[in-house]
């Protein structure tokens, strides 16, 4: 009896061999039409936390290079604009190398100020360039775009002010109701000519200092509000001069020098020497009057104008643009205040922060590389440019005002020194060399990665892949194997008892 258990137990093994032997042959077929030797990566045994580590690589490795892409692509859009605002820049200085050309030709303005107009359109529309829907000069704000219109930044909007307004405002304010900037010219007190600024504030001409060529006494200036009082002591003598330097809102400086002459009447910046000190004394103040109306509204129509853009475009989140305090007029204001959104139109939309415009895009291009490319259009070196391109864009002049000529050459020589860029202030050029170095970076990191990627994938393949050669050897010997066992279960299943016996 225990012998045909036997012949039983042997034939049961023999088709789970077979059996095992199909599942076998199923792999292997399965391995030669994919190439792979398993579908899962318990398949793999030891080797699938290889594989799992070297495919987390390999996908960062793409995600590395897909960064270093989109870093290259707007890095380039972002020295376009750049390398365009920078050109526009000296096209602007080039216009304005004196002498220069006043013929009001639109809106009270200059050739030269209605291609500032355009320029500083474009400017604008540069700034507001968008990369796949990322604004590349918002900062962090990249959702949105980094400037306002053009027009609501030189006209405002409904109670919104705009460049223009300030302009206008602050004129006001630094010329005072009599146009003097703000110095009182005193009435001659016998041989003394004596001039005081109207009060301690930021507006008008500041007086910092005087001199004569004939030894007058001279007291004065002091703290603010300053005053200057000059005691003649005597006449002075035919070409002796009097010097009055004054300091003016946007950080230049002027003065008045005027030459006493026995000519009668005295010409152009000089005073008529009298019969005594005391009648000196009143031509003098006469003709510092005079004087100082003419650079109020000459000379001080431009530093006005420029230091209106400085107070307008010159914002972060911790300096807001700066209005006139009080209520219009503005003739006798004595200080700024903050501008508010419902009051003020704010040039610059973007991330207003005071950290490094730089840090607000940071891309990931290797394991241990970040590199920085962000930029904000209110960053010094961009503000500038267009801070001045739009005060000479905004300025107006009349043809019936006898001092509009020269009020005129006052500004083009502003704007023109301004696009020059003044020492220690941030250059465009240098906002180019950081974005540029960031994508030198980005690329550099990236030709590592295609270096790199074919050798992850050559490892991933030894482990995953399978030999043709190799699963057809294997076949073949399975095969082999799977006809014996067959034989063998065949004529097991054919052995009878009486066959046994």
């Amino acid at each position: 009896m225990s012998s045909v258990t036997g012949v039983g137990l042997t034939t049961t093994m023999a088709a789970r061999t077979i059996s095992q032997m199909r599942d076998q042959l199923a792999d292997l077929q399965r391995q030669l039409g994919t190439g792979k030797k398993s579908d899962t990566y318990g398949g793999l045994g030891l080797g699938s936390g290889l594989v799992l580590n070297l495919r987390e690589q390999l996908s960062s490795t793409s995600i590395f290079q897909s960064n270093s892409v989109n870093v290259e692509t707007r890095v380039k859009l972002m020295n376009m604009s750049l390398e365009r605002i920078r050109n526009m820049r000296e096209e602007t200085r080039a216009d304005l190398t004196a002498p220069f050309d006043y013929a009001l030709v639109q809106d009270g303005q200059t050739a030269a100020q209605r291609s500032a107009l355009g320029r500083l359109g474009e400017m604008l529309s540069l700034l507001n360039t968008d990369a796949g829907g990322r604004y590349l000069f918002s900062g962090r704000a990249n959702d949105k775009p980094a400037t306002d219109t053009m027009s609501r930044i030189l006209k405002g909007e409904g109670a919104q002010a705009g460049l223009k307004q300030i302009i206008n405002e602050r004129l006001q304010a630094d010329q005072g109701a009599d146009q003097r900037g703000r110095i009182t010219v005193n009435a001659a007190v016998g041989d003394i000519v004596s001039i005081d600024e109207d009060g301690a504030h930021p507006f008008g001409f500041k007086l910092t200092g005087a001199t004569t060529s004939f030894g007058a006494t001279i007291t004065g200036p002091g703290a603010a509000p300053r005053s200057i009082d000059i005691d003649l002591g005597a006449n002075p003598p035919a070409g002796g001069t009097v010097r009055i330097t004054l300091a003016m809102p946007d950080g230049t400086s002027t003065a008045i020098e005027l030459t006493a002459t026995a000519t009668t009447p005295p010409g152009e910046n000089q005073f008529l020497i009298g019969a005594t000190a005391d009648d000196t004394a009143i031509n003098i103040t006469a003709a510092i009057s005079g004087k100082l109306q003419e650079l109020g509204r000459t000379q001080l129509v431009a530093a006005s104008a420029m230091q209106a853009g400085e107070d307008f475009f010159a914002t972060d989140v911790s300096n807001p643009p700066q209005r006139i305090a009080g209520s219009p007029p503005f003739y006798a204001a004595t200080a700024m205040t903050n501008g508010t959104p419902a009051n003020t139109i704010s040039w610059y939309l973007g991330d207003n922060a005071t950290d490094s415009a730089r840090g607000t895009a940071v891309a990931r291009v290797d394991d241990s590389i970040t590199v920085n490319y962000g930029a904000r259009a209110n960053e010094q070196g961009i503000r500038w440019i267009v801070q001045n391109e739009a005060v000479f864009a905004a300025v107006g002049f009349s043809a019936s005002d006898p001092n509009g000529r020269e009020a005129y050459y006052a500004l083009a020589a502003r704007v023109g020194s301004a696009m020059d860029v003044p020492a220690g202030m941030q250059q465009i050029e240098a906002i180019q060399t950081e974005v540029a170095g960031a994508n030198v970076s980005a690329q550099a990191a990236k030709k590592r990665l295609a270096e790199r990627a074919p050798v992850l994938q050559d490892m991933i393949d030894s482990v995953e892949n399978v030999s043709n050669e190799e699963v057809s050897v294997k076949l073949l010997a399975l095969n082999t194997r799977m006809q014996a066992s067959l034989q063998v279960t065949a004529m097991l299943s054919q052995l009878s008892l009486v066959q046994f016996i």
